[in-house]
């Protein structure tokens, strides 16, 4: 196999285009190429045209996950799944984790401690609402269970929390208000003793 053409994009002039044999192959950004070494006229055998075609791969599906959390910390299922959409190769996307892991910038355990630390007592989110968040980002339910438990998540602290945000907005009768605020309550994954202790804690008593 012969490297015949590198011909810059038009419409991203950091990437390249890699012709083998007459025959476009893939792309590569500038600084890989350079790293790569790569120059018309190489001549590559299959081995050394995989690895090179694995490398870059790798090297894609790296920068694209560091391109993600540098603007927000993601767990692990999330760099999978984004990676996926952007169609990078599965093995790269499976090493480039695996690296990230490795020196700490993908931790779904410091990502878990850190969500709940962040909405306990400011949010008045249920422990099972914040249970189901986590879970849908893809973190191992033993995670969210043993961090819940760290954190000490209690669900009446959170409930009249809630309840003292939504009591001003209530209308009708204290009977009503008490209805409407039991059925908002419980709609946010609190248990039912705990929306009845915040709502006679505001006074909203059956009578």
């Amino acid at each position: 196999m012969r490297i015949t053409k590198i011909e810059q994009q038009i419409k991203n002039i950091k990437r390249y285009n890699i012709y083998i044999d007459g025959e476009y192959r893939f792309s590569v950004e500038s600084d890989i190429l350079q790293e790569l070494c790569l120059s018309e006229g190489m001549e590559l055998n299959e081995t050394e045209f995989n690895k090179t075609l694995e490398t870059i791969q790798y090297k894609g599906a790296l920068r694209a996950a560091l391109y993600m959390l540098a603007r927000a910390s993601k767990t692990e299922k999330e760099i999978e799944r984004r990676l996926c959409e952007k169609q990078h190769d599965s093995k790269a996307i499976k090493r480039a984790v695996q690296y990230l892991k490795k020196i700490g910038y993908i931790n779904d355990e410091s990502y878990a401690e850190s969500y709940i630390r962040a909405i306990k007592g400011t949010t008045g989110a249920s422990r099972r609402s914040i249970y189901q968040k986590l879970f849908s980002k893809g973190i191992d339910k033993e995670i969210i269970k043993q961090k819940l438990d760290e954190a000490e998540m209690d669900d009446y602290e959170s409930a009249a929390i809630a309840a003292r945000k939504k009591a001003p907005y209530l209308k009708g009768s204290s009977r009503e208000k008490r209805i409407k605020l039991l059925n908002f309550l419980y709609r946010k994954g609190f248990g039912i003793d705990a929306c009845i202790k915040a709502a006679e804690e505001l006074g909203f008593d059956e009578d």
